[in-house]
């Protein structure tokens, strides 16, 4: 306590000292406690189910380049394979997106939900906090108008209110009883925006075994006990082959099975760029442990007579170094405070900026990140506090107590000391910008990348049908021809075009078919891409060029010939040098009966649609007036001014054909390609942020050194340019010495960049680790920064007085 006290008066005495202690602890320790409520929630802390780490998925994976080895989800007849037929598991579920109409409660809105099964609840393992959940029995088709609600749904719509059980609901037209209320928190794995839950009941056809690969169920299955991920994985391929045996036709012979844990699949893609964003707050906080450890040598001379008489009235080695190593450790549980008010800061703005962190909705500052910036702030205060307290606590007591002294070994020692924290700073700070570096020149390259349409002006949202309301094709066409009809009509609207499934817009709809001609070569897949069903008007909405024939028309109706419009990725590999019009694919036909070919009469230009540096898939579109069977349509509206500003008016024009008719995921296409983007924004910002920090800490470094050692060396510069230097060559003298270290540093710093960068070649994009532009670049940024850090103590030195500095010696 005595410490304590004594170290709090002598760190009040000097504020200017204690508050840019305190401020570049508080940037090192701040980033380090944010990037570590990110790495807690996303990789440390343990999915939010009973028992997550014996939860696996399983997936339909073909091993197939032309297939890019695709994961996808499960089908029915699989399901009921996987639950019926293996003995790896304990129990088995699957759930779907979905998305429910909510009326009766106010303004209509799209609420996102899911469909699963019955023994959902009980696999994840999490029981209603009020009321119950569905079983089996109400799994089935005529009694699944059951539902179960969030805590943030139920609190939201209902207020709370624990007498919502037994009452209904409207959902997509249609009265829906609620069973239960979820706990707080609680999130469904696939589809972690789901507010409502309702049985998936299957239709019985679609457990027919030539379903194999009608895949668009999620699967959550958990393992038996003692039973590993690895030996279910084993079981599953085993049970691939029987399945290959049985139905060959059905799954074809690049299908198989594969598990994987949920915790796995949570983190994968995610857990590089943290792990190296993790190291990168770690160099952050290195260098203001450099700089503080730098500021507190320099004090070592000013602090060497109080330390002196101190040892002359009866002081220990270890009593000084404890005193001092108490103000340091103060000094950084300020810092840790202050960094502590930097993290949460920091972590909500992440959020706003990139909204698809993984379990994004958990990020905080909870009990687990305070104790780690505690123990993180202990820890930094001895790091850097430890060398200083040691270089101290040595004063030679006969030299210091003389009158005069000013010179010693640990001066000596202390300058050195000093020099290679500057040098250790500069390669940290030069490795994290060259990262940096690297990270924008990649995003900056991939947003130059052309989607293949034009982006601009462009506002998209989600349409769906209830069934009850809208029961036939008929109705469905009629809503839609109406819908888009008013909103072409809207002034300020363009144009407007529909899809089954929008560019960036976070689905996806693939399959096989057949190319009439097209032999494929023994054990290759057949040709497989994306398939989307569009109005007339979407190409010219979205403004894809028509590269060859026509683009759909009102004649393109369901008792006229079935067309299609294929795009050049899918001529590039079917067609090449060939006219595609004319063509003919299908995609096949029950046994004994003669497909339905349908004719190629146009090309377009390919389009990016899940990410802009995917893997191009060859492209089908279909005309939606030729099966208007769908009764979800993705919207895009091209208008001539800001496109979210006509929101309003397009909601409006659409409630005049349907009142109860929400829109969904309303968001201007620069907004979806910008979230395309999230990783990689992510790493950027995060990687760009520390570096800056570094870069301003490595400054200050080089200066405070540089002005220290000038401050040191007065008389001997003075009676340099008593004996005649020039001001000139004290001025070389100076920034020769600061730039010394400067260009150490940044040639240490070449060779960690090179190691860095080799972790982020996932992360990059049309760029190599080792670009030389980039290296070359950063490096004449950091020395022409160095060189301005070093500039003013240079100046400083050259207006040394002679008279002065003479008279003092």
């Amino acid at each position: 306590m005595r410490d304590i006290k004594y170290s709090f008066r002598r760190l009040l005495k000097s504020p200017g000292f204690t508050a840019v202690v305190v401020l570049t602890l508080g940037l090192g320790i701040g980033a380090n406690t944010a990037i570590f409520s990110v790495v807690n929630t996303v990789l440390l802390q343990p999915l939010r189910f009973r028992e997550p780490d014996r939860l696996v998925t399983i997936f339909h994976f073909y091993r197939s380049e032309a297939l890019n080895n695709l994961e996808a989800p499960v089908s029915a007849p699989g399901f009921r394979d996987y639950r019926d037929k293996t003995k790896s598991f304990e129990a088995v579920a699957v759930e779907t997106g979905w998305a429910a109409n909510l009326t009766g409660t106010g303004d209509p809105e799209r609420v996102p939900a899911s469909r699963v099964s019955g023994d959902y609840f009980r696999v994840v393992g999490v029981a209603p906090q009020l009321g119950r959940a569905f079983g089996r029995d109400e799994d089935e088709p005529g009694k699944n108008k059951v539902v179960v609600l969030s805590d943030g749904f139920w609190k939201r719509i209902y207020g709370a209110d624990r007498g919502v059980i037994g009452k209904t609901v409207q959902l997509n037209a249609q009265s829906y009883t609620i069973l239960g209320v979820m706990p707080e928190g609680f999130r469904a794995f696939f589809n972690s925006r789901a507010d409502i839950w309702t049985p998936l009941a299957l239709d019985p056809s679609r457990f027919d075994p030539s379903n194999y690969t009608n895949e668009s169920l999620n699967l959550t299955a958990r393992l038996k006990p003692g039973v590993s991920a690895t030996q279910a994985d084993a079981e599953m391929r085993a049970f691939a082959e029987q399945v290959r045996r049985l139905y060959p036709q059905a799954v074809g012979t690049a299908w198989t099975l594969k598990v994987r844990t949920l915790d796995e699949l949570a983190t994968g893609s995610i857990r590089p760029a943290l792990l190296v964003l993790l190291g990168a707050v770690g160099f952050v906080l290195l260098i203001a442990c450099a700089n503080v450890a730098n500021l507190l040598l320099a004090r070592v001379t000013s602090r060497q007579k109080e330390v002196a008489i101190r040892t002359a009235l009866g002081a220990d080695r270890w009593s000084l170094v404890r005193q001092l190593l108490t103000e340091s450790v103060m000094l950084a549980l300020a810092g840790g405070l202050l960094g502590l008010g930097i993290a949460y800061w920091s972590v909500k703005t992440l959020v706003s900026i990139v909204p698809n962190i993984p379990r994004s909705t958990d990020l905080g500052i909870d009990g687990a990140v305070m104790a780690f910036t505690l123990g993180l702030s202990v820890f930094t205060g001895l790091l850097f506090g430890v060398v200083p307290a040691l270089q101290t606590s040595r004063t030679n007591l006969h030299n210091t107590l003389k009158e005069g002294g000013r010179s010693g070994s640990a001066d000596v020692s202390g300058r050195m000391m000093r020099r290679v924290l500057v040098v250790g700073e500069v390669a940290l700070a030069l490795t994290l910008l060259i990262g940096a570096g690297l990270l924008i020149k990649s995003v900056a390259k991939l947003q130059g990348v052309t989607p293949g349409f034009d982006p601009d002006r462009l506002l998209t949202f989600d349409l769906s049908l209830p069934n009850a309301k809208y029961t036939n094709d008929t109705l469905r066409q009629q809503f839609f021809e109406a819908m888009i009809e008013r909103v072409r009509h809207v002034p300020g609207v363009v144009a407007v075009g529909g899809t089954t499934t929008m560019p960036f817009g976070g689905s996806w709809s693939t399959g096989s078919f057949e190319v009439e001609g097209y032999q494929r070569g023994p054990n290759q897949p057949g040709p497989w891409g994306d398939i989307r069903y569009v109005t007339a008007d979407f190409f010219r909405t979205m403004r894809i060029p028509v590269i060859q024939g026509r683009a759909f028309d009102s004649q393109d109706q369901p008792n006229g010939q079935i067309v299609a419009i294929i795009d050049e990725e899918f001529v590039h590999k079917y067609y090449r040098g060939q006219n595609p019009i004319g063509k003919r694919v299908t995609f096949g036909a029950p046994p004994g009966k003669q497909p339905d070919y349908i004719n190629i009469v146009g090309v377009v230009a390919h389009t990016m649609h899940e990410a802009l540096d995917a893997k191009p898939r060859i492209q089908l579109y279909l005309p939606y007036s030729q099966r208007p069977s769908f009764q979800n349509m993705s919207v895009a509206v091209r208008t001539s001014g800001d496109p979210l500003l006509m929101a309003r008016s397009v909601r409006d024009a659409i409630h005049t054909v349907d009142k109860d008719m929400p829109l969904s995921n309303v968001k201007s296409m620069d907004d979806l390609l910008e979230g395309s983007l999230g990783q990689r924004r992510l790493s950027m910002i995060l990687l760009g942020a520390f570096s800056a920090i570094a870069l301003l800490l490595a400054s200050i470094g080089i200066y405070g050194v540089l002005a220290y050692s000038v401050t040191q060396r007065s008389r001997e510069l003075g009676i340099r340019m008593a004996l005649g230097a020039a001001r000139a060559r004290v001025l070389r003298l100076v920034i020769g010495q600061g730039m010394a270290l400067a260009l150490v540093g940044i040639a240490i710093g070449l060779v960690g960049a090179l190691a860095l960068t080799r972790l982020l070649g996932t992360q990059l994009y049309s760029i190599r680790p080792t670009d030389p532009v980039t290296f070359v670049g950063v490096s004449l940024l950091l020395a022409a920064i160095a060189f301005v850090a070093t500039l003013v103590p240079a100046l400083r030195a050259t207006r040394v007085d002679p008279v002065v500095a003479l008279r003092e010696e």
